[in-house]
């Protein structure tokens, strides 16, 4: 009676649905009167006619509905076995066809509303296939334990290659995998029968599932297939993450590396080949259904492993991604070729298929329903008119991949591939493929990235073909591929970044001309109106130039511009904190005893301090903005320079006392002051030299070996003072000499180099003779003699003792070099600075 009512409730919403029936039901044999006698069949029709829902989207159902209403008939079913009412027993057949419900919705989630989970993963807020598919795989494993004698559900590889296709699409997980040096352990157990904690990412356990597979290889039922071995490659291409990830993760990753997951999916490659040229041989029909279908397998193959090298963002990833890439472009050659032999013999009709063609597909009717077409072969039909090409997102992986690549001809080989990408889709026959702007970006990021002269110029030929393909009006094809503003910032990145004459003058050229397309009106406008990375890297661009006063004075003034915008609203225009003390350090390197970039920079920080009170926040003067200024006023070398740094350090010194903690100088930031002492015309510069110190232990920063040496420096500079004064110089020189030693911090070449120009400030005696003996021989003996030291002890001593000290005889003590001394005695010299006054 039960299985009557089912079959009336069938057979009358057959004659309901319309057309619907007629892809439902046979045209000469309904379902119902077919397996009347069969209640597994009927449920199994009833479940695949739910489950076919999954295979396109529809505005009337959910696909993630139309498959959970298929598991809880599946569960009914199992329910049914532990009660009197053994009627329809679940096989392999329906077992399949709900799984691949499940894998039809690929990396879909949704919220866990009936909890079907395992126990183990109950409380989670959201599921995806694989927690389903595990869910039921685990219950069906259950369900043979009971009912041992009368086993009707079977592993199959077309079951395990659902298991393997879910794995693959639900693609990232957090968790990295647990097998660290690239190999999963050898384990006899399935991965869904192990602890969830034991089970690893999506990756490992299609690894491990495989390897299963491939141990019972001798049971040819679940022998792996191409596909088997592609989707563990696509399960670990979704593992790979970016680099940028990486970078921000990599502390809690300790030893694995970025390039692990593209390299399992790549180990996997040759065994998909392997697979490709046994079917290539085994397929000897002439539409090659069979050839072609592990053709596309293998190209999809390489196409999720590229997509791995070209996130890795390692130093191997373009070589790597090229390789997939030569490999691809390979593989549509062969298809294009026998696409093209088919057409010429006629015997390609997609409307007429041959019952041999048939069977090559794997095609029928199961349960009376033609739909099933719909359902299990839309992942293996191929049109035998249309030829495999690569997808537009390996071509943008490919260059990608070369964009961030630094070798040379990457950018040449990635504008290739662009303008094969083009080829292609003017061709026609690219069917829903089609260059994109990212593409285009990628390309001239290439030649923004490459060190091969003529490299930015490139770049701008680039932008130029993309606006002379949006702009043609007959190729109304390419109406979509608009330029933005990524576009042109890598074109001004490519000309700062170049070393050319006048490069940093054609990035002008490329912002004025955003400009330009922004104000445009009608057809010629632009949305690229520059942001604060246009400006910054024009202005990154003429600091780089080399031009002096120039590029700081054309950095200053887009750096003005930038603010203007910003007070006129536009909030992408506000520059940070960084870009202020690149122009002030832009003007310290032309402060050569000029008092205008001092008084530029300085115009600078009290433009920051403004803003800031104007309710600007993140344009607060930090402690490497008051560095900077007080490193310009060093380099300036202006008589009164040593006041002005003062002044900015006893600020700072306020700012900390009265509690801002962001706010404690440093030692760089005192070296500052000592090296604008040290320039300085001023008088009692030793004393000041020593306050500086004693602020320093006050504030207990930390003085280290740069600290002493300048203080050494400063108070040996102390020139036509009378000898009472030198020897208060003499003696702030020999306290911080005596402290450098007694300190953690060893001393140098400069500090022996300091104190021996200090010596001279004592007069000429036995006690100035022996300090300097004492002095010159305890630097040898550390192994930091070099020829500045040397040239202190001729200024120090006269020729006669200097010729007793190292024993030369009676040799010419004038020209002495650290070539006349043992070697051991300059192991640990350090050569003269020459861009920092030392």
């Amino acid at each position: 009676m039960i299985i009557s009512l089912r079959q009336t409730a069938i057979a009358a919403l057959i004659l309901t649905l319309g057309k619907s029936a007629e892809a439902i039901a046979t045209p000469k044999t309904s379902s119902t009167r077919l397996f009347a006698s069969d209640p597994t069949a009927l449920f199994n029709a009833d479940i695949l006619r739910i489950a076919s829902r999954t295979t396109t989207k529809h505005a009337n159902f959910n696909p993630i509905h139309a498959a959970d209403h298929a598991h809880r008939m599946l569960v009914q079913m199992i329910d049914m076995q532990t009660s009197e009412r053994k009627t329809a027993k679940p096989n392999t057949e329906t077992v399949r066809i709900v799984l691949k419900a499940f894998a039809n919705l690929g990396g879909a989630q949704w919220d866990d509303a009936k909890n079907y989970n395992d126990a183990s993963d109950k409380g989670s807020e959201k599921v995806n296939a694989v927690d389903r598919m595990e869910n039921i795989l685990i219950r069906w494993n259950d369900f043979q334990l009971q009912d041992s004698e009368d086993v009707t559900v079977q592993l199959t590889t077309d079951v395990l290659n659902l298991i393997l296709k879910a794995y693959a699409r639900c693609g990232y997980q957090k968790i990295p995998p647990k097998s660290l040096n690239g190999e999963s352990k050898i384990d006899e157990k399935l991965p869904w029968l192990e602890p969830l904690s034991d089970r690893g990412c999506y990756a490992e356990r299609a690894e491990k599932l495989l390897n299963y597979m491939r141990r019972a290889s001798s049971d040819s039922s679940i022998a792996p297939n191409a596909q088997s071995y592609a989707y563990v490659v696509q399960a670990w291409s979704r593992q790979q993450p970016s680099a940028k990830m990486f970078m921000m993760k990599s502390k809690s990753r300790g030893a694995f590396g970025n390039d692990m997951c593209a390299a399992r999916a790549s180990k996997w490659l040759p065994l998909v080949e392997t697979h490709y040229e046994n079917e290539k041989e085994a397929d000897s029909s002439t539409i090659g259904n069979i050839r072609r279908n592990a053709r596309r397998i293998l190209i999809w193959a390489y196409s999720d492993a590229l997509d791995a090298w070209a996130r890795s963002g390692t130093a191997g990833a373009a070589k790597n991604a090229n390789e997939c890439m030569t490999r691809i472009e390979e593989l549509s050659v062969e298809d294009v070729d026998e696409v093209q032999q088919i057409k010429e013999q006629k015997l390609a009709n997609i409307h007429r298929v041959t019952e041999d063609d048939n069977k090559e597909k794997g095609q029928g009717n199961f349960y009376g329903q033609p739909n099933v077409q719909l359902f299990d072969e839309k992942d293996v039909f191929l049109h035998p008119e249309c030829p495999l090409f690569p997808s537009d997102q390996s071509y943008t992986s490919a260059i990608l991949a070369m964009s961030r690549s630094r070798e040379k001809g990457a950018a040449r080989r990635a504008h290739q591939l662009l303008n094969r990408m083009l080829k292609l889709y003017d061709s026609g026959e690219w069917v829903k493929n089609r260059p994109n702007i990212v593409t285009f970006n990628s390309v001239i990021s290439a030649y923004a990235n490459s060190p091969e002269p003529g490299s930015a110029d490139k770049a701008e030929n680039v932008l130029n073909q993309l606006e002379n393909l949006y702009f043609d009006e007959e190729k109304h094809q390419y109406n979509y591929l608009k330029p933005d503003v990524i576009t042109y910032n890598s074109v001004v990145s490519a000309w700062c970044k170049c070393k050319e004459e006048a490069a940093v003058y054609n990035a002008e050229n490329i912002v004025k001309r955003m400009e330009k397309r922004y104000d445009a009106v009608g057809v010629n406008f632009l949305d690229v109106s520059p942001d604060s990375y246009t400006y910054v890297t024009l202005i990154n661009g003429w600091i780089r130039s080399g031009l002096g006063v120039t590029a700081a004075d054309n950095a200053e003034i887009i750096l003005r511009l930038m603010i203007e915008r910003f007070q006129d609203g536009d909030d992408r225009c506000l520059p940070n904190q960084k870009t202020f003390c690149q122009i002030i350090n832009a003007w310290g390197q032309c402060a050569d005893g000029e008092d205008f970039p001092v008084r530029r920079a300085m115009a600078l920080l009290d433009l920051m301090e403004e803003l800031y009170n104007d309710g600007i926040r993140q344009l607060k003067p930090d402690m490497i903005t008051y560095s900077s200024l007080i490193d310009t006023i060093a380099k300036s070398r202006l008589p009164n320079g040593s006041d002005l740094a003062f002044d900015l350090i006893e600020k700072i010194e306020n700012l900390y006392l009265s509690g801002d903690t962001t706010m404690k100088p440093n030692a760089k930031t005192y070296s500052g002051v000592f090296l604008s002492l040290i320039n300085s015309q001023q008088e009692g510069k030793h004393l000041k030299a020593q306050q500086v110190l004693d602020r320093m232990k006050k504030l207990k920063v930390d003085i280290n070996a740069f600290s002493y040496n300048y203080a050494i420096n400063c108070a040996s500079s102390v020139v036509d003072e009378p000898d009472n004064v030198k020897m208060e110089a003499f003696k702030i020189a020999l306290k911080a000499f005596s402290s450098l030693r007694k300190s953690s911090y060893e001393t140098d070449s400069f500090s022996y180099n300091f104190f021996l120009k200090a010596c001279r400030l004592l007069p000429s005696s036995t006690m100035r003779s022996k300090v300097v003996r004492e002095t010159f021989q305890e630097c040898c003996s550390q192994g930091k003699l070099n020829n500045e030291v040397l040239s202190r002890l001729s200024a120090c001593l006269d020729p006669s003792e200097i010729r007793n000290l190292v024993s030369s005889g009676g040799g010419d003590v004038r020209n002495i070099s650290v070539e006349n001394f043992d070697p051991k005695y300059s192991l640990k010299a350090k050569k003269k600075r020459v861009n920092r006054s030392y």
